[in-house]
């Protein structure tokens, strides 16, 4: 019976001595998974256009992203699960109301919107990462569903908005800013192997970083790449070389799977 693999992107299937790069010996492995009647997908905090062209670049139809908050099958989007629009809101009020910059996604695009500066000022050089429109007259209490926010918390006090880790967060660059957004990927690769009538129990996954965390603790089987940080490597059932080395195409060989 074959199994259902889900692999993170950044640190996983791509390198770490080549930042985005996916290797040939990656692509491989995946062709081979494929060939040989396995399940794969990505599993990744992304936005759908931000793993778009990974999707593309080593033909993975399937993907658990938005950090499983939404599930693609075949290319197609067949369930999305906003955040907590009052939690996303109250986060908001607290931010404003310290005086921390805020910027709101409320499309699947790199375009975020803020009511003033202060999140420009404070956020440094992002603009690789996304496009900020400042719009004074932005209420975010009816904005739109909110998919995601950018706080510019001092490090070290963002225990003062509890609410954040309510959602999941990641931090951006050199602590530049906080991404607010969903970390529970394996609660997509649950809803998509009822979907597909799957067990759950045949199921794979390959992290490198701290929102792959959840994913290992739940997972039937877990793969830790070389590069990976060391509380996943601690509760991962297998630790693999990183994709610099071959890891992906290595574990997969060792294990039969190819």
């Amino acid at each position: 019976m074959g199994k259902l693999f889900f692999f993170d992107i950044d640190g996983t299937l791509t390198g770490v001595e080549k930042p985005g790069y996916i290797y040939e010996s990656t692509k491989e492995a995946i062709r081979q998974l494929k060939a040989n009647g396995h399940f794969v997908a990505l599993a990744t905090g992304r936005a759908a256009f931000r793993a778009r062209m990974f999707q593309e670049e080593i033909g993975i139809e399937n993907m658990i992203c938005e950090g499983g908050n939404q599930l693609i099958i075949n290319w197609e989007t067949v369930e999305y699960t906003p955040i907590d629009q009052q939690v996303a809101k109250t986060i908001c009020e607290k931010a404003l109301a310290y005086d921390f910059g805020i910027a709101i996604s409320i499309s699947d695009t790199r375009v975020r919107f803020t009511p003033n500066k202060r999140f420009i000022e404070d956020a440094g050089d992002f603009h690789d990462f996304m496009d900020v429109v400042i719009d004074e007259k932005l209420d975010y209490q009816n904005a739109g569903i909110i998919r995601r926010l950018f706080l510019t918390i001092p490090k070290g006090k963002e225990d003062m908005i509890p609410e954040i880790d309510l959602i999941g967060r990641m931090h951006y660059g050199n602590d530049q800013f906080i991404i607010v957004e969903p970390d529970h990927k394996y609660t997509g690769i649950t809803k998509m192997c009822k979907r597909l009538g799957k067990d759950e129990n045949d199921v794979v996954v390959f992290g490198d970083g701290m929102n792959d965390r959840k994913m290992f603790q739940e997972a039937p089987f877990s793969i830790a790449m070389g590069n990976a940080i060391p509380e996943l490597k601690a509760i991962a059932d297998y630790v693999c070389e990183d994709s610099d080395h071959d890891g992906i195409y290595l574990a997969c060989k060792h294990f039969g799977w190819i």
